[in-house]
This record gives structure tokens, sequence and C-alpha cells, in this order.
């Protein structure tokens, strides 16, 4: 009886000190490559980014279906490019980028053709300007889909690309990672708060009496929710982490 109550605590001795830590590890590991996976938002769907030689290939999941979208040519060195998107519902789009490289410290699109010769823009955009200028330098604005979060775009025989997303992805001017930063800077203080309360009970309440009060003592109720905190800051914690990636 007595060896086996011993076996028994030597297994939990081990799950605590060695398979648990492992396991968290091995969690943190798998979700910081996600974190910090490169790639580029798509009407509200990440797409994992790839490069083979003068192409770059961004490949991911939306709910409507697969979406990769191929970038050939570089923008340094060649004349054009092409932007072809392959969507959900079988919409294909392929682009031609025309650009400019008279400035010397960076390049301009001059014309975006589509796969049927048709010019549909012509005028100028610079790397990182914030709308693009036709050739009578008439601004033109494009409608940022990612105030539709969580709608459903309709890839149909109507859908049209906006003319500064081919110019964003030519430039790689969409290209980002795939975590959101500040929902784990969020996530991150909260498991600190929660780990400096759990090891130094009495320290954030006496930072806060300390001068008005000598000695404070906590209320009941104060240490009755310092207990519910250490349960519910590390689950608000894990549900930002894994926003952060969603």
């Amino acid at each position: 009886m007595i060896v086996e109550r011993i076996r028994e605590l030597n297994r939990k001795d081990i799950f605590l000190k060695i398979v648990l830590p492992a396991i968290v590890i091995v969690l943190l590991i798998l979700y910081f490559k996600a974190f910090f996976t490169e790639g580029a938002y798509f009407n509200d769907t990440f797409l994992v980014k790839s490069v083979v030689g003068a192409e770059r290939h961004y490949m991911g999941k939306s709910r409507q279906g697969g979406i990769h979208i191929t970038v050939k040519g570089l923008e340094d060195t060649h004349e054009s490019m092409e932007v072809i998107y392959r969507l959900p519902g079988n919409v294909n789009r392929q682009y031609t980028v025309m650009l400019n490289h008279e400035n010397k410290w960076f390049s301009s699109i001059e014309k975006i053709i589509d796969k049927d010769g048709n010019i549909i823009f012509e005028g100028e955009y610079k790397k990182g300007q914030q709308y693009m200028v036709d050739k009578n330098g008439k601004p033109l604005f494009s409608f940022d889909i990612k105030a539709l979060r969580n709608v459903d775009i309709a890839y149909d025989e109507n859908y049209k690309v906006p003319l500064k997303n081919i110019a964003e992805f030519a430039f790689s001017e969409k290209d980002t990672l795939r975590g959101e930063l500040r929902y784990l800077i969020y996530a991150l203080i909260l498991f600190f708060v929660t780990w400096i309360d759990y090891k130094y009970p009495l320290f954030f309440f006496r930072l806060k009496y300390w001068i008005e009060v000598e000695d404070p003592k906590p209320s009941e109720f104060y240490l009755t929710m310092q207990r519910i905190s250490y349960a519910v800051f590390p689950i608000i914690g894990i549900i930002l982490m894994i926003a952060a990636i969603y």
C-alpha cells in the first residue's frame, strides 16, 4: 500500500515537473511559429508566403475555398510584373503591372493591364502611397474591405480585384506577420500580473495602500477576488493569444 502510494506520488511528480512543462514548451513553439509566419491578408484571409526564385506565392483558405495569389517578377529589375489571383469558385484574375524606373531611388507603377490586354489603370502609384493617381492627376480611392470583417465576399464572374490591392501585392506592401502583436502584449501583461500576484499575494495591495495606511490588511472579499483572478486572467490571456493569430 505504501509502495503504491509512493509510485503514485512519483508519477504525479514526473507529470508536473517533466511532462506538463514539455507539453507547454511544445505548444509555445508551435504557437510562436504560427505567430511569426510571414504572409499577407486578402479579404480578411491570411495567406502564407513562399518564395521560389523571382516568384512570390501567397496561399491560404477562406470560408469559401482556397486562395492562391502569385506575383511574378522583381520590382527593382523587371520592366513589368504579373499578379495572378486564383480565388474560390474557380475565379481567376491575371494582371500585368507596368513599372517606371526613371527615379533611381524607387519604382512606380504606370499601368495595370488585365489578361485581355485592356488598360484598367494608367497613372502613377508609388510604394507606400495612400491612393493611386490617374493620368489626369485625379486620386483613386479604394473601398477598404477590412471594414467588413467576417462578411463573406462574393467570388463570381463579377468580382473585381481592387486596383490598389494589385499594386500592393506587386510591391510586397501586403506582407506582414500572421500574429497581431497588441493582443499578444495584452496577454503577456495579464500573465505577468497574475504571476506577480500569485508569487507575492500582497504586492499590489500594499502598492495601492502603503501611503495611506500603515501595515494594511486585505479583506476577505479582496482575497476571494484575488483567487478568482488566478483562474480568470490566464483564461483571458489564452483567449487573447488565440485571437492574435486568428
